[in-house]
C-alpha cells in the first residue's frame, strides 16, 4: 500500500512538474485549484490512514475525488468562482479548502466560511440559477459578473449573512438580475446582513415578490466608484429598506412599482427594540452625488425617507409622489440642502412631482401629499429645488416644514416653503 501511494504521488508530481501550472482537486461540483509548483516545493501532498489525501493541509476522501493537471494558468488567489446553470460549478483557490464549506443543491449554491478565515475572499457569480447564500464572519466581496438568480423557495435570491463590510462589485458591462418567490421568509430578494458598499459599472435589476426588493440591516454606501445602475423593478413593500444609514456618492438608482416606500432608511435599535443603538449617522441619509429617480404610486408612502436627518449636498433627485398622502422626500428630523456659503444654484438638483390627494387612515389620521415634508428644521444653502409644473399639488404646498425654514442661498423654482 505504501509503495502504491508513493507511486501515485510521484505520478501526480511528475504531471504537475511537466505542466508547471495548476493541480485541480475536484469533489463533485467543487474544484479546488492549487499552484502545483508550491505543492511540489513544499511537499504538501500525502496520504493518510483511511484512504484520504492531504493536499496543502486540506483532507479529501479518495472516493469521489479526481485529480487533474491543469495547464490553463495559476489559481486566482482568494477567489471563489460560482458558475450557475443546471449543474452549478464552483472553482476556488485551493488555499481556501480548509475554510469554506460549499454546497450545491439543484440550482442553488450555499457557502459557509469558517470563523478561522481572516482573509477577504472574492465570490464571483455568473450564469443562471436560483439562489446564492453566503454565511461568514469576515469581510467579503461579492462580484456580480452577469448572474441571474430567480429564487423559488423561502430564501432570497442573494442572501449574505455576515455582520462585516460586504463589497458589492458590479462588473462593468454586465447585467445582473435577482428575484425572490412570494414564499421568501427573509426581508428581501437581495439581502445583506452587514455593511454593504457598492462599486463597479454594471447594471443590477431586483424584483421583490415577497416583501422588500433590496435590504441591508446595516448601512448601504454607494461609492464614487459605483458608476453603474441599480434598478428596483417592483416590491410588495419597500424598494430599498436600509437600517443605520444610506450614503450616495455615485451611480444611478431607479425605483418604481413598490407598494411601500421607494427608499426607506430607518433607525437601528438594541435587542430590546426600543433603545436606539450608538451607530454613527443612525437613521440618516447623505446624498453627495449620483442620480436618484424615485416614484411612489401607493397611498401614504415616501419616495425617499429618513427616520433622522437628511443631508443633500450634490447629485440629482427626481422624486415623484403620486399616491394619496404620499411624499417625495420625508425627513424625520432636519433637512439640509446644499453647502453653506456656496453660490451654486444648479447642484444639488431636486425635481419634485406631487399628484396625490389627502389620505385618511383607518384610525382617522390624515396625511397630505407633498413634494417635501420635514418634521423639524429645513436649511437651504445652495442648489435648485424645482416643482414639476404639471403637479396637482400647488407651489405653496409643495414643501411643508413643521419647524423653522432657513433659506440663505440656492434657487426655488415654482416652490414656496411653508
Amino acid at each position: 500500500m505504501k509503495r502504491l501511494s508513493l507511486l501515485f504521488i510521484l505520478a501526480v508530481s511528475v504531471v504537475c512538474e511537466v505542466c508547471s501550472q495548476t493541480l485541480d482537486v475536484r469533489c463533485g461540483s467543487v474544484t479546488w485549484r492549487y499552484d502545483a509548483n508550491v505543492l511540489s516545493a513544499a511537499r504538501k501532498m500525502s496520504f493518510s490512514a483511511g484512504s484520504q489525501l492531504n493536499v496543502g493541509g486540506a483532507m479529501f476522501d479518495l472516493a469521489g475525488t479526481m485529480l487533474r493537471a491543469n495547464p490553463s494558468g495559476q489559481p486566482e488567489a482568494l477567489t471563489v468562482e460560482v458558475q450557475f446553470g443546471d449543474s452549478p460549478q464552483i472553482i476556488a483557490d485551493g488555499s481556501l479548502a480548509d475554510y469554506l464549506t460549499c454546497k450545491v443543491e439543484g440550482r442553488k449554491v450555499s457557502i459557509t466560511a469558517s470563523p478561522q478565515l481572516t482573509q477577504e475572499v472574492v465570490y464571483r457569480l455568473s450564469g443562471t440559477g436560483e439562489s446564492f447564500t453566503l454565511t461568514g464572519d469576515y469581510k467579503s466581496t461579492i462580484e456580480l459578473n452577469g448572474v441571474t438568480l430567480k429564487a423559488t423557495g423561502t430564501t432570497p435570491a442573494l442572501y449574505i449573512v455576515n455582520g462585516k463590510r460586504i463589497d458589492i462589485q458590479c462588473a462593468a458591462g454586465t447585467t445582473n438580475y435577482f428575484e425572490d418567490a412570494a414564499a421568501n421568509t427573509a426581508k428581501s430578494a437581495f439581502y445583506v446582513k452587514g455593511h454593504a458598499e457598492w462599486k463597479g459599472g454594471g447594471t443590477v435589476n431586483i424584483l421583490g415578490n415577497a416583501r422588500h426588493a433590496y435590504s441591508s440591516n446595516e448601512y448601504t454606501d454607494l461609492k464614487a466608484s459605483f458608476t453603474g445602475t441599480l434598478n428596483i423593478l417592483g416590491a410588495k413593500s419597500d424598494g430599498m429598506h436600509i437600517e443605520q444609514y444610506l450614503i450616495v456618492n455615485g451611480g444611478t438608482v431607479n425605483v418604481s412599482k413598490t407598494l411601500g416606500d421607494a427608499i426607506d432608511v430607518s433607525y437601528t435599535y438594541e435587542d430590546d427594540g426600543v433603545t436606539l443603538t450608538n451607530d454613527s449617522l443612525n437613521g440618516q441619509v447623505h446624498i453627495k452625488n449620483g442620480v436618484l429617480n424615485l416614484t411612489v404610486d401607493a397611498d401614504d408612502t415616501k419616495a425617499l425617507k429618513s427616520d433622522d436627518c437628511m443631508l443633500i449636498t450634490g447629485g440629482t433627485i427626481n422624486a415623484v409622489a403620486n399616491g394619496n398622502g404620499s411624499r417625495g422626500i420625508n425627513v424625520g428630523i432636519d433637512l439640509t440642502v446644499g453647502t453653506k456659503g456656496s453660490t451654486d444654484q444648479t447642484n444639488p438638483y431636486i425635481y419634485l412631482t406631487a399628484n396625490g390627494n389627502t389620505y385618511t387612515a383607518p384610525d382617522g389620521d390624515t396625511a397630505k401629499c407633498r413634494g417635501i415634508k420635514v418634521k423639524r428644521n429645513f436649511y437651504f444653502y445652495s442648489g435648485l429645488i424645482k416643482r414639476n409644473p404639471t403637479s396637482k399639488v400647488s407651489s405653496t404646498k409643495m414643501v411643508d416644514v413643521d419647524g423653522l425654514p432657513t433659506v440663505s442661498g440656492g434657487k426655488l423654482d415654482g416652490v414656496t416653503i411653508n
